[in-house]
């Protein structure tokens, strides 16, 4: 792969990333959601397709301990989300996945506050994996061209 490819990826997957958090703040503001907005685990999400896929270059490029810190700050982000999908949805059986989005619980002003505290650490966690990404993305835009040679 190209140095302007893998830059060119990781531009996109943090455009899904940011879009990503912007629909949790929907949810937590009351604003409708659809299915295909809501990717509960860290491999449904764009961003994870993308890591799990085409960002493993990262693991080439970049020591094994910061691309773990960006997957665990990943798998972080998915654990606040469904902590605020359970408040706003009944998630005792996911199977039908599709009927849960009709199905919205009542929530509490309790309840809705607690969202907005994992909203909050939602956002922390999102600022701290944009910028551990921007880093890389740098440092890739720093590299010779032909380092990635290897990688096509």
């Amino acid at each position: 792969m190209k140095k302007n490819e893998i830059i060119h990826k990781i531009r996109l997957a943090r455009l899904a990333h940011v879009q990503w958090v912007q629909r949790a703040k929907s949810l937590v503001n009351g604003l409708a959601i659809k299915e295909e907005d809501i990717p509960l685990t860290p491999d449904a999400c764009a961003f994870g397709q993308w890591f799990y896929s085409d960002g493993q270059i990262l693991l080439a490029i970049f020591n094994d301990k910061s691309v773990k810190e960006l997957e665990d700050l990943h798998n972080h982000l998915h654990e606040e989300y469904f902590n605020i999908f359970r408040i706003y949805f009944d998630v005792s059986n996911l199977n039908f996945f599709s009927k849960l989005l009709n199905q919205g619980k009542k929530v509490s002003e309790d309840e809705r506050n607690r969202a907005h505290v994992y909203l909050k650490s939602l956002e922390k966690i999102s600022d701290t994996l944009i910028k551990k990404l921007n880093i890389m993305e740098t440092k890739i835009n720093m590299a010779e061209e032909n380092i990635f040679e290897k990688y096509s």
